[in-house]
């Protein structure tokens, strides 16, 4: 992926790259499934944009699909190893995002979606983080 391609060029340890380009890679499925329903009957867009600032690492994905806000969606329960019935077959990209970031933001600007993971110190080792998540 290009997304893997630019945070390497800057200095990103490689299991950080590996898990944002996945996160990215769900990022634009959900926008291809969730956003755009009646595809190709109703073709969309998206964008993505990359951008270290004075917030940190910010990744953006920016459509004009259907609204949907990732804060009013909960975390799955925790599946028992032993019961496999409470393994979900679904509904787990949410949480491999959230899990990518130190917070996830959505806006909907007018008829625009712009989801964002931002991740306060790109170059530390994935998972060491005490920030909240949306």
């Amino acid at each position: 992926m290009e997304s893997g391609r630019v945070l390497r060029s800057w200095g990103l340890l490689e299991s950080r790259v590996q898990g944002l380009e996945l996160a990215v890679a769900e990022m634009a499925t959900n926008v291809c499934v969730h956003a755009y329903p009646d595809y190709p009957d109703t073709p969309g867009s998206m964008q993505l944009s990359i951008e270290w600032g004075e917030r940190g690492l910010e990744i953006s994905i920016r459509d004009s699909g259907q609204a949907f806000d990732p804060s009013i969606v909960p975390m799955p329960g925790e599946p028992r190893p032993s019961d496999p019935l409470s393994w979900p077959e679904g509904g787990m990209g949410l949480m491999l995002i959230r899990s990518a970031c130190d917070r996830l933001d959505y806006t909907r600007v007018g008829d625009e979606n712009i989801l964002t993971m931002l991740v306060d110190d790109p170059r530390r080792e994935p998972g060491h983080s005490d920030a909240t998540r949306a």
